[in-house]
């Protein structure tokens, strides 16, 4: 390995170019990935509503109503004209309003007062439009100008999935700045006030920044990402890989205050960080992999592009970091400081003094929390995803008040069996949520020919042998309510037909999401802990070691995801999903650095000497890789306009909090308790087996022991 790093800091200048080039080469793909912020797209092929949309795409196309338009103060002739200009817009497939269920030639108040009150409530009209998929804030903009530029226009509201889509695209490159810019400044503050020169916070974000921009150029080979995995996976990339960074810039630092000749002094430091850097990123890379062991395919989103991020944060900071560290070597001695941290000895002995009550409240709490978790309310929907002073959100309040919350689904029945259909329908209209029924039986009836019916019924309703009716129902877009709905609308239509149909609708599709991820969270629990578990095993040649950090660790988790419960809140599903992989894999690193900081003291002091030095020597580095993360993740939550993506932020940073409270307070404690435990189930651990005082004489005789505790407090912990 030397040899390699010999060659690679040799021809650095070349090593940098080749970066630069697939930097470019990978900037240049960014923008055309496709970004995706319909959760619905993520349900496995093997997903009922996910079959079933398939089919209907394949038949019918996208044409089930996706947007709601609501203006009041019009005349209804300029309701109809709104309407065919409508029409005539590009991404608008279908509008249907008040003229296509009544006659507007005649008076209102002689028609059916319930299809009027669907479509007019005597004060503004609402159309229900079908928008492609394709449909940007730009174009939902333009129809409401359209509709203000109406005589005598007053409120214009639209809501709906394509609306609501439309607006998440639009806010998410805002966003992105946003939490970018505080991520990077967090980074600049606090690895300046951690480190010895001004310069080394903008080499680590330097080198960084290539990988974050090789992980997100990448992803064009996917075709595209989600939202939430757009929005998340960079700055996670930013505050993890930080630890490996460090690692490779204490170590450089320690080499050269043994050797003037700094190039050897960089070779050394990469050949001596390279074994610490790949076991910490083997341990989040598989930690942020086993999302991808979901059943819905969110997890393999958001796990694959977290993980290809660790690869690219790998190779960047062993290979580029040196060549452009090592370039920049006269800058950065000339902007060198005194560090500002200088001693942890109080925080070592305040954690020490906290560790009983501490391990004694984890205790009591574990098992509630572990239940509480178990427990908590989820939401999945668009409605829910929205911040209560978004306009979408505003919007379907005004609708909901005029007209009440509507989800029209669509089902795909067999062509030609018009007495179950009938029977089917009248079943439906009987149902209390029913607003409306379309179908070919209630617009021609089953006994008129094809031939003799209009060819636009035809084709909306009657198509690749299959008959299609259109649901209108008064529920909310997800809830109790709403998903027992699915189950007696699937059971009646299945009583009639079999497994021979198909039901397609937003609410469908949540209720589904809802079903495949119930097992979820308990396969990524499991996978993440194996994997992790394993590599610890290998690392630590011990089968106690991964145990006893695998159970801190994950006392932490579940007090983070009591907290939803105990407050009373509901938590988006997605955000709820991935705090296991992550939490885990980021505090496994922090634990990993106390861990060998203390089997490194323990082989020549006793284990309460050796927790309460570990702590000292590791706070330094596990205090600026978490704050980098806790500080990161909360400039999501406030910088997000997704609650789903501030959800997220706030659990990660909340659960950073609570691991490192955990890994200081409880984890020396119980290193101690275990201690013998530990040895009987260790190979080769060499732990000290004389007295205080005399680990005290052989450390003061150790010239070499107080360089390295001096020198590099992280380096002995990642060793």
């Amino acid at each position: 390995m030397e040899r390699i790093f010999r060659g690679v800091l040799r021809h650095r200048k070349v090593v940098t170019a080749v970066f630069l080039v697939l930097t470019a080469l990978c900037v240049a793909c960014i923008p055309h990935v496709k970004i995706d912020a319909d959760m619905s797209d993520y349900l496995p092929p093997s997903a009922k509503s996910s079959q079933d949309l398939t089919a209907m795409k394949e038949v019918y196309g996208n044409d089930i109503t996706n947007a709601r338009i609501y203006v009041t103060g019009i005349s209804q002739v300029d309701a109809s004209s709104f309407a065919e200009s409508l029409k005539g817009e590009g991404d608008v497939v279908s509008v249907t309003w008040l003229g296509d269920k009544a006659s507007v030639d005649e008076p209102l108040e002689v028609q059916d007062a319930d299809t009027i009150a669907e479509w007019y409530d005597g004060k503004g009209y609402l159309f229900d439009a079908v928008l492609s998929d394709t449909v940007d804030q730009a174009e939902v903009d333009h129809i409401r100008s359209m509709a203000q530029a109406l005589p005598d226009a007053d409120t214009v509201a639209m809501d709906g999935s394509a609306v609501s889509n439309a607006s998440d695209m639009a806010a998410l490159n805002i966003d992105m700045i946003k939490i970018m810019a505080i991520a990077i400044l967090t980074v600049f503050v606090i690895v300046m006030l951690s480190t010895t020169s001004y310069l080394h916070p903008v080499v680590m974000l330097m080198t960084i920044g290539v990988a974050i921009a090789l992980n997100m150029g990448t992803n064009i080979f996917r075709g595209s990402i989600s939202s939430i995995t757009q929005l998340v996976t960079s700055v996670l990339q930013l505050a993890v890989s930080m630890d490996y960074s460090i690692v490779l810039l204490t170590n450089f630092g320690r080499y050269r205050e043994k050797t003037d000749n700094q190039f050897d002094a960089m070779v050394k430091a990469m050949t001596k960080s390279f074994s610490v850097i790949l076991s910490s990123a083997a341990v989040t890379f598989f930690g942020f992999l086993s999302l991808a062991a979901m059943q819905f395919l969110i997890g393999q989103d958001m796990g694959i592009a977290l993980a290809k991020g660790i690869v690219c944060s790998f190779f960047s900071i062993m290979l580029l970091m040196p060549c452009i560290l090592y370039g920049m070597r006269d800058a950065v001695a000339k902007t060198t400081h005194p560090p500002f941290i200088k001693s942890f000895k109080r925080m070592a002995r305040f954690c020490t003094k906290g560790a009983i009550p501490a391990l004694v409240i984890a205790a009591v709490i574990a098992v509630p929390a572990l239940l509480a978790s178990s427990n908590v309310s989820f939401t999945y929907g668009k409605t829910s995803n929205l911040t209560p002073t978004s306009q979408v959100k505003l919007d379907g309040d005004t609708i909901n008040e005029a007209f009440g919350e509507a989800q029209t689904w669509a089902i795909m029945v067999p062509e030609g069996q018009w007495s179950d259909e009938e029977a089917l329908i009248d079943e439906l209209k009987a149902l209390p949520t029913t607003n409306s029924v379309l179908s070919y039986t209630t617009v021609a009836g089953g006994a008129l020919p094809h031939e003799l019916a209009g060819q636009d019924v035809i084709k909306q309703l009657i198509n690749g042998g299959y008959s299609r009716i259109v649901l209108t129902s008064n529920v909310p877009e997800e809830g109790a309510s709403s998903f027992a709905l699915v189950e007696q609308v699937r059971s009646l239509i299945s009583s009639h037909y079999g497994e021979s149909y198909h039901l397609v609708g937003n609410t469908v599709s949540y209720y589904d999401i809802r079903s495949v991820t119930k097992g979820d969270q308990l396969t990524v629990k499991l996978a993440s802990v194996i994997a992790i578990g394993i590599v610890l095993l290998v690392m630590f040649k011990s089968i106690s070691i991964p145990i006893t950090l695998l159970m801190a660790i994950e006392v932490s988790i579940w007090i983070n995801e009591a907290v939803p419960y105990f407050m009373g809140q509901k938590v988006n599903f997605v955000a709820f999903l991935v705090i296991d992989a992550v939490q885990l894999g980021a505090a496994v690193d922090y634990s990993i650095i106390y861990t060998e900081e203390y089997l490194a003291r323990r082989r020549r002091m006793p284990k309460r000497q050796a927790a309460i030095q570990a702590i000292e020597r590791t706070a330094q580095p596990i205090i600026t890789s978490s704050s980098i993360l806790i500080v990161a993740c909360f400039g999501i939550f406030f910088a997000a306009s997704m609650p789903m993506i501030q959800q997220v932020g706030l659990l990660i940073a909340r659960g950073a909090i609570i691991s490192v409270i955990e890994i200081f307070f409880i984890l020396p404690l119980m290193f101690i308790v275990l201690d013998g435990f530990i040895r009987h189930t260790s190979l080769k651990l060499g732990f000290y087996a004389g007295t205080a005082d005399t680990a005290e004489t052989a450390e003061s005789a150790d010239p070499e022991f107080q360089v390295e505790s001096n020198a590099s407090q992280l380096q002995n912990a990642s060793e």
